[in-house]
């Protein structure tokens, strides 16, 4: 499975995919669209703590590439749910990955010998489990 982030100045937004299937959430000119899409079915989404989810991420995004120079708008790594944490481990560039911890409403990334926490309102790792699980059942 892989997360995709895109924090560009325009666009934001995650997209996860996982074989057959992928979960895109887009933010745009104040426009959110969000869907579950599955080979022949488009399973639409509302639903603010998902768009908060994908809003935060791509701010996140935005620092960490800030604290390792990276010039990509677009993050993308493995995405791994374990027991306690979320994983997700993006290119900063072509040869060189981070590593982002997501625990509750705590990320913490690790870019080479740093160490830097963030805090949410949003338990993004429990939203990024839902909405996993969700689109393991969209299907025709």
């Amino acid at each position: 499975m892989y997360l995709s982030i895109t924090a560009s100045p325009g666009v934001r937004g995650i997209s996860i995919t996982a074989r057959d299937r992928i979960l895109a959430v887009h933010l745009y000119g104040g426009v959110v669209f969000s869907a579950a899409v599955a080979r022949g079915s488009v399973c639409p989404i509302s639903d603010e703590d998902l768009k908060k989810t994908a809003w935060l991420l791509s701010k996140l995004m935005d620092k960490v590439g800030e604290l390792a120079k990276s010039r990509y708008y677009t993050f993308t790594g493995p995405l791994e749910f374990l027991e306690d944490v979320v994983k997700f481990r993006p290119y900063i560039n072509p040869t060189a990955t981070v590593e982002i911890e997501l625990r509750g409403g705590v990320a913490v990334a690790y870019i080479g010998d740093v160490k830097k926490k963030f805090r949410t309102r949003v338990d993004i790792s429990n939203v990024l489990k839902k909405y996993v699980e969700f689109l393991k059942k969209c299907y025709v």
